[in-house]
């Protein structure tokens, strides 16, 4: 088997700030690099390699122990070890950038512990190699009048469907900046009802950065939460609540 060592960027213990799991006790694992820039990005550590990885010493310390990257399997299982997490929120960056390594160490940490892959939902192709050692899609479908980036509709289709597909629980994320057009939203409407309506769809306001201030009003929050549920059968509105509660 060829034996993979992945660029990683920190590994915590917190709670889990977004999505229909927030407020569970997770540990998570956050690798580096990303295929996409989002200008409301609120991670820029993630966006590139580091010669280091910091490991939080002891779990939910807020301090931190620095180790040399890249990180084989076999250490990031040792390291694993200290956290007492049920789950386990692989992000980052984009970890399926580093799907060979997902597919060598996942498969390694004990059984008891549940995965959630949390992905920007384009690298459908990697997905494949990833989706057998997951409980849990956590996708982006990015809107490009949010993000700044171009359109990645096709990307997105296949992504969800072959997550669907696979049995695996999913949930997408949309993420809503004063500039998020009806258009995109609509677009992102389509290509989910085509494949299963009743996916659980999470609206998150994105939260101001220190090169990034475009909030959604109240107002506009909730029309585009009654616009996707009018189409959609189960949608939330869920800010990042890591940010509310000032945890990691």
């Amino acid at each position: 088997m060829q034996s993979h060592a992945a660029q990683i960027v920190e590994v915590f213990s917190s709670l889990q700030g977004e999505g229909i799991y927030a407020g569970e006790p997770m540990t998570f694992v956050r690798f580096a690099s990303c295929n996409m820039r989002c200008r409301f990005c609120d991670t820029p550590q993630g966006l590139c390699d580091s010669p280091h990885c910091r490991v939080e010493t002891p779990p939910r310390s807020s301090s931190f122990s620095a180790i040399d990257n890249p990180v084989s399997a076999t250490r990031l299982c040792e390291i694993l070890q200290t956290f007492e997490d049920p789950w386990i929120s692989v992000t980052g960056g984009e970890p399926l950038e580093q799907a060979g390594f997902l597919a060598e160490w996942l498969p390694a940490m004990a059984p008891s512990r549940r995965v959630m892959l949390e992905t920007n939902g384009v690298l459908h192709a990697e997905l494949a190699k990833v989706l057998p050692h997951v409980h849990v899609v956590s996708m982006d479908i990015k809107l490009p009048s949010s993000t700044g980036c171009a359109a990645r509709w096709a990307d997105h289709a296949a992504f969800l469907s072959a997550a669907v597909a696979s049995g695996r629980e999913i949930y997408v994320k949309l993420v809503v900046t004063a500039e998020t057009t009806d258009r995109d939203l609509q677009d992102a409407i389509g290509l989910v009802t085509k494949v299963n309506k009743y996916i659980p769809i999470v609206i998150q306001p994105a939260t101001p950065t220190l090169t990034f201030n475009s909030p959604v009003s109240d107002d506009r929050l909730h029309a585009v939460g009654r616009l996707v549920g009018a189409y959609l059968e189960d949608v939330r509105i869920v800010p990042q609540m890591h940010k509310e509660w000032n945890v990691l």
